[in-house]
């Protein structure tokens, strides 16, 4: 495309460009907004050099790409609560040294975000981004056909949970619920096939036995880490990115340990992903991982589904605790749940538990 407002020069073939040639503090055209997202569309990562944006440019800048996000993780900037503050002193890893988009765990993850350099180190501190329309188009097409038809968990807790952050983690259940989205979407604008899973947020695919999900995961997220798919930018003070979160992953390298690394970013424009192909598979994910408890106690005997006050004699001389039936009728892995809590419960000394509990 030929721009009449800007200057774009592509960084590589596949992803990136530096966009020159505008003062975005100072931008009096609609017109000149136009090309910079279409520039964005073009490139899924773009970059200005030596623009100190003010809060109001910042905000002006994020309202091109559509509504703004108060962002439940990061501080803000006095007076501007859109504008997120994200800040690292070097003492430990920002846990976001690794590849990922932002908040698939959301229903409508933001598609846009825009990020300013404010206080960068010396040296490092640089930030990757990977097109994932460029990983899917690469897979051989058995490979493409089955990630197709797949659907991954997204769970914010789950991710929480395995970086340590466990009283966070327990915090955020409630007011971020698990999310199920197809592995490849449509992107929303462009329409173009992507990626849609990452190694941060994306828990297991819903539709794999957990062993060969788990290893599908980890091929994949390991597939995104091709330098082919890349590029890197070296951050300079008042450098600002924008890029394309459903269409990208990035990667914010952790090489400056001791020094301080402080940046300004709005996220923009909450969008539903979909599979054109499937358009119901995005949902919320079912809240319990083995299914609903009544199926799971279904299973059970009647003198043990009741609030599971069966006397030490029902286990001794009642027969089977479990209705063989019942259980076929369940899926696997809920079996497996059933049979688990029935052996443990067959390991159990319940005559003298019935002691103990006469003795109280």
């Amino acid at each position: 495309m030929k721009y009449q407002h800007i200057d774009v020069q592509r960084i590589t073939p596949t992803i990136g460009a530096l966009v020159s040639g505008v003062d975005l503090n100072a931008v009096k055209s609609a017109a000149v907004y136009e090309e910079i997202r279409q520039a964005l569309w073009d490139n899924k990562v773009i970059f200005f050099r030596k623009q100190a944006l003010t809060p109001q440019a910042h905000l002006a800048l994020g309202r091109v790409f559509g509504d703004m996000e108060k962002h439940e993780f990061f501080p803000h900037v006095e007076g501007a609560a859109e504008i997120q503050i994200i800040s690292n002193t070097g003492r430990k890893s920002p846990d976001t040294d690794r590849w990922h988009a932002d908040c698939t765990f959301r229903e409508k993850p933001n598609a846009v975000s825009i990020l300013r350099a404010v206080d960068i180190p010396p040296e490092g501190g640089d930030t990757m981004w990977a097109c994932m329309h460029s990983a899917f188009e690469a897979l051989d097409e058995p490979m493409k056909n089955m990630l197709l038809q797949l659907d991954a968990e997204h769970d914010i807790s789950h991710a929480f949970r395995r970086m340590g952050y466990t009283g966070e983690a327990r915090q955020l259940d409630a007011s971020n619920p698990p999310y199920i989205h197809p592995a490849v979407i449509n992107h929303p604008i462009t329409g173009k096939l992507t990626l849609f899973v990452n190694s941060v947020w994306t828990k297991r695919f819903t539709n794999l036995t957990d062993r060969y999900g788990e290893n599908l995961l980890r091929l994949l997220n390991e597939w995104v880490s091709k330098p082919e798919f890349q590029v890197r930018f070296r951050w300079e003070p008042d450098s600002v990115a924008i890029w394309d979160n459903l269409a990208t992953q990035h990667y914010a390298v952790f090489d400056y340990a001791g020094q301080a690394r402080t940046m300004n970013r709005v996220t923009c424009e909450p969008t539903r992903v979909r599979l054109d192909a499937r358009p119901q598979a995005s949902r919320p994910a079912p809240i319990e991982r083995f299914g609903h408890a009544p199926s799971m106690m279904a299973a059970m005997r009647p003198e043990m589904s009741s609030g599971m006050a069966a006397s030490p004699t029902v286990a001794k001389g009642a027969g089977p605790l479990l209705d063989e039936d019942q259980l076929r009728a369940l899926p696997e892995p809920e079996r497996r749940a059933v049979r688990a809590v029935f052996e443990a419960i067959a390991s159990l000394d319940l005559d003298e538990i019935a002691r103990r509990g006469a003795r109280m």
